[in-house]
């Protein structure tokens, strides 16, 4: 993405009979500023996502959905572990103002995502917290320090 991005940002600007086409270049631009200043790969969080709803499969669960506001919740949190470089649960409240009736969280850090998730699997609570049939959202936050991926779940219920 970094070349697609470096290639957006050195292109001239079109001409004025092409200047239908700058919006694109600039929305890629900004994305791609967006991706480096947060570190955040969407691809990160959707695996975490995916990695959750086919436990709950596993084991006869419906599937969550996501949630905008839990999603940069838990974003914002993980990129807070990633930088005090330990663990520790958010304020769960915080930047939920969706009518809420349950929230959980579960946060960990292992060499990747999979190590992470498997850890949460191995744990009493997380594993209650993924597992969990009163919850119908999720939102999941994924930031790297060196080798070290932080990973956050945030769950709900809600009537949404």
């Amino acid at each position: 993405m970094g070349t697609a991005a470096e290639t957006a940002v050195t292109a001239p600007v079109g001409q004025a009979r092409r200047g239908h086409r700058r919006l694109p270049r600039v929305l890629a631009v900004t994305l791609g500023l967006v991706l480096v200043l947060t570190a955040c790969n969407p691809y990160d969080n959707l695996a975490v996502a995916e990695l959750v709803n086919q436990s709950r499969a596993q084991y006869g669960r419906a599937g969550l959905r996501m949630h905008g506001e839990l999603t940069a919740k838990a974003q914002d949190w993980a990129e807070y572990l990633a930088r005090i470089g330990y663990l520790k649960h958010s304020n769960l409240s915080d930047g939920v103002s969706a009518p809420w009736q349950m929230l959980g969280e579960n946060v960990g850090y292992g060499p990747s995502i999979q190590s992470v998730h498997n850890a949460y699997l191995n744990s009493p609570g997380h594993r209650a917290n993924i597992l969990d049939t009163r919850y119908n959202y999720m939102g999941t936050g994924v930031a790297w320090s060196g080798s070290r991926v932080y990973t956050v779940q945030v769950f709900m219920r809600c009537s949404c």
